[in-house]
């Protein structure tokens, strides 16, 4: 790829059934492990609790069209349907060559519902596992993968020393619950220390779609769950603002990931509005409008969202970073340039370049040289045409913006 680059912000590992094997050695019954209770569905991780997590499945089926029937089948496949590339290093770093990418940072899989986990024992001990295991995963490909640690925020004061042990194994940011507890929500006081040892250590916290403490993101139906997702993310982000976490913590970076940004633009304008209208600094104690804190301290990821990239001119380029979520079945693997192109196709050099190199490398110090936008235009190895579930959405054209007598 010569000096070109492009980076995932989103991409995944997906933990074998073997790594909770030393959680259930220390907790019995109690310890997260992997199940499968309804063989359609396949694979599903047990939280010990009574409670079931996400199927492991839907962590393989990229480029599967979910329409048909063949695709329930798959279901049932569990760890058999994973590329080599999910576990061999070496067969990894093929396919970031086959998809046109140069690094990835890397989120886990299975224990997104971890944060569900009431024994904070247990939580404790797994994220903690976690961030020796997938930190270990990343030093087989040095300069191309780049972990982030699972922090619980319950114990702050061991969060903190985790946070501080996991940026010295090499994790480059660490993720937290994409909502809060509701009987302690980010907005409390209580967290102020932990966002001051984040800031001054310059780890950037993620917020990943179905992290939440709380079962689907704190929404009150199932039916919600990942259609609506971004519902939930839009509360963390407005209690984050207004209570003036931002102003007290200026060098603090949030990363909002998987919920795509289409819903950005319209509660930034909410947000402005009520800012506005509600009296302003004399009122609220913030001098920037929430927007101006947005773009300061927020970062957002997206795949494939050609109305989020429709609103970049407001919610700001440079608070936008693009992932391929590999191996996830979102995921744009091996099409990651062709859609690009598509979905990017309206942007100017430089606004791809920010978000698909820059933002990125910026965000997380990335060992890569930054020489401009002629940096961003990658070519992957050509790919035959896949029928996935993204062929019965609408086409970008049918989503572009009226025009009079149309």
């Amino acid at each position: 790829m010569g000096n070109q680059l492009c980076i995932s912000s989103d991409s995944h590992v997906v933990e074998p059934a073997e790594f909770f094997e030393p959680l259930q050695e220390l907790f019995g019954d109690k310890a997260p492990r992997m199940v499968t209770v309804d063989p359609a569905r396949g694979p599903q991780l047990d939280l010990g609790n009574g409670q079931l997590g996400i199927g492991l499945s839907g962590f393989f089926m990229q480029n599967v069209d979910f329409t048909t029937p063949e695709a329930a089948k798959l279901r049932r496949l569990g760890y058999d349907l994973a590329r080599p590339g999910c576990y061999d290093v070496q067969e990894r770093l093929k396919d970031q060559d086959l998809d046109g990418i140069n690094a990835e940072v890397i989120y886990p899989s299975v224990i997104f519902n971890v944060y569900q986990i009431e024994n904070l024992d247990i939580v404790k001990a797994t994220f903690s596992l976690y961030n020796d295991w997938v930190a270990d995963y990343c030093k087989e490909a040095p300069g191309r993968l780049f972990p982030l640690a699972s922090l619980q925020l319950f114990d702050l004061d061991e969060a903190i020393q985790e946070m501080e042990r996991s940026k010295k194994l090499g994790h480059v940011g660490a993720s937290i619950a994409a909502t809060a507890p509701p009987d302690r929500l980010y907005s409390d006081p209580y967290y102020d220390k932990f966002w001051e040892a984040a800031q001054d250590m310059h780890m950037p916290l993620h917020w990943h779609i179905f992290t939440g403490a709380t079962p689907n993101h704190g929404l009150p139906f199932r039916q919600a769950g990942s259609a609506l997702s971004f519902a939930g993310i839009m509360f963390t982000v407005a209690d984050i603002i207004q209570s003036g976490v931002c102003e007290r913590f200026p060098g603090l970076r949030f990363v909002v990931t998987e919920f795509e940004t289409g819903w950005v633009g319209i509660m930034l304008k909410r947000l402005d509005w009520a800012y506005i209208r509600g009296g302003g600094e004399r009122v609220f104690g913030l001098p920037l409008l929430p927007s101006e804190y947005w773009k300061r301290n927020f970062r957002v990821t997206f795949e494939d969202d050609p109305l989020g990239i429709m609103t970049r001119e407001f919610i700001g380029t440079s608070t936008m970073m693009w992932g391929s979520d590999y191996p996830h079945g979102d995921s744009i693997f091996p099409h990651s340039q062709q859609v690009l192109s598509e979905i990017l196709s309206d942007c100017t050099p430089e606004e791809r370049y920010e978000m698909t190199v820059k933002n990125v490398v910026e965000l997380y110090n990335l060992p890569f040289e930054l020489e401009g936008p002629s940096q961003a235009s990658v070519n992957s190895i050509p790919t035959p045409a896949v029928k996935t579930w993204r062929n019965a959405m609408p086409s970008r054209a049918m989503m572009a913006p009226a025009t009079p007598g149309s």
